[in-house]
């Protein structure tokens, strides 16, 4: 009986022996812990994208201590992504904050190698990874546990910090290829304290397109009699209509030497053109009698062009010379007009100047831009003033001609 209790007293004693030890022993699958909320995000995820940037993001679970280090690995499984020799400290940033969308965030200073108050970063091109070694004392000396880390590489422009290149796409259209990355954290010893992986997927730009088709609307329509051309739309200094016109007449009746007559027609264009419309007239012959006579484009039978208008001035009515008996001429209350190309001096008809009419379509009305002047947009609306006057010597006759508008989109 003595020597089975000292047996069973042994064994009780080995027992507990073990299992002190064992107690005293790491436990090896828990001495690692998993990095917590990992994610990769990149600014740009197309195939051969040159600038796309890295921003890597996880929580940790252990503390990092004075000197630990973050390595972010690119070559977990593969090397899809080229760090690049040329990538140092100035292509990163790297912070932590107590809060998931790291407000409040803490900012590291980076640089070549760990000093107080700044953090080491190596760049492995080989390896294609990046270590940031924490601060041996001062600021980001450490990190504390469920601290939200956030580190980028590159800042997804040209010119500016080097960015990664992405890979080449490899999987059939519309189907991602995913690349394996992670993410360790270790002591001042380089002993693993966490660990995660994460993936970034490179998938095919998708091509949009749509159309939209051009619009254009135009109208001339008369005038009442006693209609201000000085006020909207345009603005230029005209007077008033003489008579009242139509969208298909202007009707001057009988003329008296001596004084001028005008009247004019109210253009509307709209557009969805980029570069808005233009608005243009010409006429196929001067004013001309059934007899042969003319009334002569201003002035004087020598065209007054439509790049360089000029004030009304009276023909001169030199007996003998019939290009000077009467004259017909046109204005524009349009205070921003261009030419047919866009490229006219604006305001060329400001003071109320007049050309005369030529037999190629000249601009009388213009924007540089969408509009819609059949509704209430003023941009897309102006007068056209047409005066003619006489000499005593312009002979009688009932004088007609034909001028015609033309109206085009510049998209």
């Amino acid at each position: 009986m003595k020597l089975s209790l000292r047996l069973s007293l042994l064994i009780v004693a080995l027992v507990f022996s073990v299992v002190a030890v064992l107690l005293l022993l790491p436990n090896s699958a828990q001495s690692v812990a998993n990095l917590q909320n990992a994610k990769i995000t990149l600014s740009d995820s197309r195939p051969d994208n040159t600038y796309t940037q890295h921003t890597y993001y996880f929580q940790t679970t252990t503390a990092i201590p004075l000197s630990g280090k973050i390595i972010i690995d690119l070559k977990a499984t593969s090397a899809p992504f080229d760090i690049g020799a040329t990538h140092t400290y100035a292509d990163m940033t790297l912070k932590y904050s107590s809060s998931a969308d790291m407000s409040g965030a803490t900012t590291c200073s980076l640089g070549a190698a760990s000093s107080a108050g700044q953090v080491g970063v190596s760049v492995n091109d080989s390896d294609e990874t990046i270590t940031f070694t924490l601060a041996p004392s001062g600021t980001c000396a450490g990190i504390g546990s469920t601290a939200y880390v956030e580190a980028t590489l590159g800042d997804g422009a040209s010119g500016g910090s080097d960015d990664v290149v992405n890979p080449a796409k490899v999987a059939a259209a519309g189907t991602a290829d995913t690349y394996l990355i992670s993410y360790e954290t270790q002591n001042a010893s380089s002993t693993t304290l966490d660990t995660a992986t994460v993936r970034a997927a490179i998938i095919d730009a998708v091509t949009i397109t749509a159309e939209v088709q051009a619009t254009l609307s135009c109208s001339v329509a008369g005038v009442a009699a006693a209609t201000n051309f000085n006020t909207s739309p345009g603005g230029n200094t005209y007077g008033t209509a003489g008579f009242a016109t139509s969208a298909t007449t202007i009707p001057f009746g009988i003329l008296n030497s001596g004084s001028s007559s005008q009247s004019g027609q109210l253009l509307k264009a709209s557009t969805n053109g980029a570069n808005g419309f233009y608005f243009a007239v010409k006429q196929y012959a001067d004013l001309t009698s059934s007899g042969g006579d003319t009334i002569n484009t201003f002035d004087d039978g020598v065209l007054q062009d439509n790049t360089t208008p000029a004030i009304w001035s009276a023909p001169a009515g030199t007996a003998g010379s019939v290009d000077t008996y009467g004259h017909l001429g046109y204005g524009a209350t349009d205070m921003t007009l261009d030419d047919l190309n866009g490229a006219g001096a604006v305001d060329r008809f400001t003071g109320a100047k007049f050309a005369g009419l030529s037999t190629t379509y000249e601009a009388v009305l213009s924007h540089g831009s969408s509009c819609d002047g059949t509704g209430s947009d003023t941009n897309g609306q102006g007068y056209v003033v047409y005066r003619t006057q006489i000499s005593g010597f312009q002979e009688a006759g009932v004088y007609s001609n034909t001028i015609s508008y033309l109206c085009t989109g510049r998209y």
